[in-house]
């Protein structure tokens, strides 16, 4: 399955991680809030930064993974930013 995190401030320029795993989301985020997982959520965290699973795509695979990075605009499938971009456009 394919998962979206948001963080709640950005760090440099990302706001967001998209990532894979095979069977068990839970132990996946259990590897991240322990800094053994992505470095990019490892430097989050170090940060004091908050973040959330906001996205996951159950039947995603790598190939979904691979093509979502590759569009680089995660913000477009994720529901906070599509909120806030509505609140502002208002």
């Amino acid at each position: 399955m394919v998962y979206l995190i948001h963080f709640q401030d950005k760090l440099h320029h990302a706001q967001h991680y998209l990532g894979f795993v095979e069977t068990n989301l839970a132990q996946r985020i259990q590897l991240h809030l322990s800094n053994r997982g992505a470095k990019l959520i490892a430097a989050v965290n170090n940060q004091g930064i908050r973040w959330q699973v906001v996205r996951v795509w159950h039947k995603g695979d790598r190939n979904l993974e691979r093509k979502l990075k590759n569009y680089k605009k995660s913000r477009c499938f994720c529901p906070i930013c599509c909120n806030n971009q509505q609140r502002t456009n208002q």
